[in-house]
């Protein structure tokens, strides 16, 4: 059975309040009294109780981060960024993960609020509705400073950091359209969701940029996940519709566009571009020399982190940072030299 502040109390023959001060690194204290309560903590080897700390102080060392797809490798980017700036700050972190469900992020709203966090960052669930007033004053109602990241939310005033997708999206469907590209088929995910609607208006700003017709056809809805866009994939390989170009709008799309054209064996650029946005470390390892728009996910869970401990130190000013993605140009993108739509796939 672990020990407690009793048990602490007990074998170093002072008071529970004597304890509690030692623990809680308060300066009046005796230090004949300290090195008792030390010796008894080595012995019984007492880990102090975080949530009841917490409790007792209205306040602990422990910062939330919420975020929706933790098996997505960009958050799990963001979150080695923002644990590294809590190591060096003596801050906890406390994760956790919403599978994009709104119930499950009320939920860890709720238990956070219980561990009295200091702060939080969070990449909020978002539906096809914008958010409404409630949803708002949910966050509001914590009365802590909050770091929105990667995704905003509408009518709120709240800190944020964000990466510029529309311009990310413009950069690259500009290189595609000078490449020689008319038809180029993007994954967009959910057309309704916010962060689909912000690189959609640069897919399109791209085309006008350079006074071509946008075709929405080539707008390929479905779930941001890598078996939705390799199931699409797959179905226009073998209805021999490919377009010259696909470029995955997130990095979950892109590997299941990849998945399919690998499956079928078409080549990349000699029968189809791809081109796509952020980078996943498996490019590196199997070595696809792959066009993409890259973001620096550590780098926005680092300065998510720094904007977070700004406002934990006073700084009341309202701070909006949005951080640029590079495009990083590798061959992928070039106009294919053979028609892979006359190819017989089923019998490949």
């Amino acid at each position: 059975m672990a020990a407690t502040i009793n048990d602490i109390a007990q074998k170093a023959g002072v008071s529970l309040a004597t304890v509690s001060r030692v623990i809680n690194h308060s300066p009046h204290v005796s230090e004949k009294s300290r090195k008792k309560v030390e010796q008894a903590v080595h012995e019984l080897n007492y880990i102090p109780n975080a949530y009841a700390r917490g409790l007792s102080k209205n306040q602990s060392d422990i910062i939330g981060v919420i975020v929706p797809e933790i098996t997505n490798p960009f958050f799990s980017e963001i979150i080695k960024g923002i644990s590294e700036i809590g190591d060096k700050n003596n801050l906890n972190v406390l994760f956790f993960n919403t599978d994009e469900n709104a119930n499950k992020e009320e939920r860890a709203l709720h238990i956070l609020q219980e561990y009295r966090i200091r702060g939080l960052i969070i990449t909020p669930v978002t539906g096809v509705n914008s958010y409404d007033q409630e949803y708002v004053r949910r966050f509001e109602r914590l009365n802590i400073p909050i770091v929105l990241m990667d995704r905003s939310i509408k009518n709120s005033s709240l800190d944020g950091i964000y990466f510029d997708d529309r311009t990310a999206i413009f950069k690259i469907t500009s290189l595609l359209i000078e490449k020689g590209h008319r038809n180029i088929t993007a994954f967009i995910g959910n057309p309704q969701h916010v962060v689909s609607k912000n690189r959609v208006k640069g897919y399109r700003d791209a085309f006008e940029a350079h006074s071509l017709s946008f075709n929405p056809q080539h707008l390929i809805p479905g779930e941001f996940s890598i078996e939705s866009s390799y199931q699409i994939t797959k179905q226009l390989i073998l209805n021999h519709q490919l377009p010259t170009a696909f470029l995955g709008t997130t990095n979950m799309l892109s590997m299941g566009c990849l998945k399919a054209l690998y499956e079928y064996n078409i080549a990349i650029p000699n029968e189809i571009a791809f081109a796509g946005y952020d980078k996943l470390e498996m490019y590196d390892v199997f070595h696809l020399n792959l066009t993409l728009v890259e973001k620096d996910a550590q780098e926005m869970g680092r300065q998510a982190a720094k904007l977070l401990l700004e406002k934990l130190s006073g700084n009341k000013s309202s701070n909006k940072i949005i951080l640029i993605p590079e495009l990083y140009i590798r061959g992928s993108e070039n106009y294919p030299t053979q028609n892979p739509n006359l190819r017989n796939f089923e019998s490949d």
